[in-house]
């Protein structure tokens, strides 16, 4: 499997230079008035040459050459009004200047010496001016045309060689950019991805002590259940299904703290960042937002503004609190409508405040909204009410930083939600009983 990735790959790489050479060939000048020409073509074969390293020299040089031999000869029977047989034997020199340009470059291992760019440029020089020469002697120029042709035949080898060097290192900065860039797309992902995982688990381990209940009562009945008929319980149907139901519960119990045992300790050795700014924070946040903004198809304009770049350790839950409320009011707004997202630091405590140009809420709903399963969404495809657990969940993370939030709307106009925290509290580090 991996051996034909690699071939395909190859192959790609093989057909792509092909191309790009063939393309980069027809600019090209004539320095000596007659059929032989300096083009750009060998700049293209020479960079990839030298930035793929997996690309053969020899087999990229001869179809390269093969590429120009059709290129050139479509081109002077089409546009140049030349005859088949003209276009074809004027084509061949510079075929194989092509083919000895690759096999010079293959006796030289050009990419052994590419991080000492004087080495390479000399021995991309000399197979320029090698080559060039030989297409010279096929041509019959060489000695019956102009004397003074070696010295730009030289130069103009240098420059190509320049070009070369310039070329490769430019794209190798542009690979480094790319990556980089994509490096952060994905670091703002995972930060999303652990800042969920984190705060579902919280929920889970808060669940906990309902499943410890569920199977102390459970028992209790079964307990009840053999006092109340003086027998043993196992024998009646009552008693059967009451035990039955405890194992059930116990089985399930196990398995629901492996579950939560192995989501904590993937997130411990994965989320290793122990702090983070506002300004990352809210930089991965605005990502996460035009993502969603895509996908749904609005052009809403998002704002973010912070006075204090703090450092904070309790990232994971700022960003999904913040992020429920974004999603919220992206949800209620129209499709051209604006959301602003502020931190500012009010006496000892720090808000953060989302506001949207959305449908708004009215007074009278202010308390139910954090209520579980109050909403007023729907999916207009399925007709389907939304779960109304988003605030919930906001109103629940906020209890685990000892947060508070309000909300002030006035309907059609304006919703704003603002959540504070006390300054030390943010500057603080988690603990594992703190999150539990």
């Amino acid at each position: 499997m991996l051996n034909s990735f690699v071939r395909h790959k190859q192959h790609q790489m093989i057909v792509n230079t092909i191309l790009i050479v063939s393309i980069t060939s027809v600019l090209f000048v004539y320095p000596f008035n007659n059929h032989f020409r300096f083009t750009f073509g060998v700049v293209a074969l020479s960079i990839s040459i030298l930035y793929f390293k997996r690309l053969p020299i020899i087999k990229a040089a001869m179809l390269s050459s093969f590429g120009i031999f059709l290129t050139r000869v479509l081109i002077d029977t089409l546009m140049r009004n030349y005859t088949i047989l003209e276009a074809v034997l004027q084509t061949i020199p510079a075929s194989a200047y092509y083919l000895s340009f690759g096999i010079c470059l293959q006796l030289f291992n050009i990419r052994a010496t590419i991080a000492i760019p004087l080495t390479t440029t000399w021995k991309l020089s000399f197979s320029d001016i090698f080559s060039n020469i030989l297409e010279l002697l096929i041509r019959n120029y060489f000695f019956c045309g102009p004397v003074n042709m070696m010295p730009e035949v030289a130069a103009v080898a240098i420059i190509r060689s320049l070009l070369t060097i310039y070329g490769y290192y430019l794209l190798k900065r542009y690979r480094a950019f790319v990556l980089a860039e994509e490096h952060v797309e994905r670091y703002s992902q995972l930060i999303l991805v652990f800042a969920e995982l984190k705060t579902e688990l919280y929920y889970l381990k808060k669940s906990s002590q309902d499943i410890e209940n569920v199977m102390t009562r459970a028992m209790r009945l079964y307990s009840q259940v053999r006092l109340q008929e003086n027998l043993d319980a196992k024998k009646t149907s009552l008693g059967i299904e009451l035990l039955a139901v405890a194992k059930d519960i116990h089985e399930i119990k196990n398995d629901y703290y492996r579950v939560t045992g192995g989501i904590e300790h993937i997130i411990d050795i994965s989320s290793n960042e122990p702090e983070m700014h506002i300004q990352e924070i809210f930089y991965i946040i605005e990502q996460n937002t035009i993502r969603v903004l895509d996908m749904n198809n609005k052009q809403i304009i998002i704002k973010f503004e912070y006075t204090d770049d703090l450092i904070t350790s309790w990232h994971y839950i700022i960003v999904s609190i913040l992020n429920n409320l974004i999603i919220n009011a992206i949800e209620a707004c129209p499709i051209n409508g604006t959301i602003s997202v502020r931190q500012q630091r009010v006496a000892d405590r720090i808000e953060f405040s989302v506001e949207d140009n959305g449908c708004g809420i009215n007074e009278t709903d202010y308390e139910m909204i954090f209520t579980p399963g109050y909403s007023t969404k729907y999916s207009k495809v399925s007709g389907q009410m939304s779960t109304g657990l988003g605030l919930t969940h906001v109103k629940t993370l906020l209890e685990i930083i000892d947060g508070t939030i309000r909300v002030t709307s006035t309907p059609g106009v304006s919703t704003k939600f603002v959540f504070s925290v006390c300054y030390h509290t943010i500057i603080s580090k988690p603990t594992k009983k703190k999150f539990a």
